[in-house]
């Protein structure tokens, strides 16, 4: 009687999604962080939560999202950061995807692109616009005329390089979302 009540098939996704961030959460945080390339460490989640929007619709991207975001943020030093941007970059992606985009691999590579570069930013504020007068002070004496130009660096080829990492992630998020998981 209690399980008529329950979608098996959303219940039986959702599952399948969380194996697959816990999979992604443990490549990008054990494996690849031990791999940084220019000194960048890439992100895989957000391109994972795009994709997800992408085949599955805002609803399916936002809530992966929120638990993408909690669990990022449990892992970092951000308070709600990525609690607050994941749903939105999912539910966005489901938005362009039904609207704007056509669901392929082209679709999936400039969504987590631009998830990628939405999440650099947000990393970035703080040190491009919240900075002391001490910090601004001491990087022009490094970089005379250039205060803001390691911050951006970093934030660029880290969005260059989590994107070139999460290419692959299309073919996960592609099957799982054409698979049916019946009734």
């Amino acid at each position: 009687m209690l399980l008529d009540l329950i979608d098996l098939s959303k219940l039986r996704r959702a599952i399948v999604y969380g194996v697959l961030l816990a999979v992604v959460f443990i490549l990008q945080n054990l494996i690849l962080s031990q791999a940084a390339l220019f000194g960048v460490k890439p992100l895989l989640v957000p391109a994972v939560v795009a994709g997800v929007g992408l085949f599955e619709g805002g609803v399916w991207g936002g809530f992966v999202g929120l638990a993408a975001g909690y669990f990022a943020d449990m892992g970092t030093q951000n308070v709600v950061m990525f609690t607050v941007l994941m749903p939105a970059v999912g539910f966005f992606a489901g938005v362009l995807g039904k609207y704007m985009f056509h669901r392929g691999f082209m679709s999936y590579v400039a969504l987590a692109l631009l998830a990628l570069a939405v999440t650099a930013f947000c990393q970035m504020f703080r040190f491009l616009f919240l900075v002391s007068e001490d910090t601004r002070a001491f990087l022009s004496v490094y970089l005379p005329g250039r205060e803001s130009w390691p911050v951006l660096r970093m934030g660029l080829l880290q969005t260059l390089i989590g994107l070139v990492w999460s290419l692959p992630l299309y073919f996960p998020c592609k099957l799982i979302a054409a698979r049916p998981m019946g009734r």
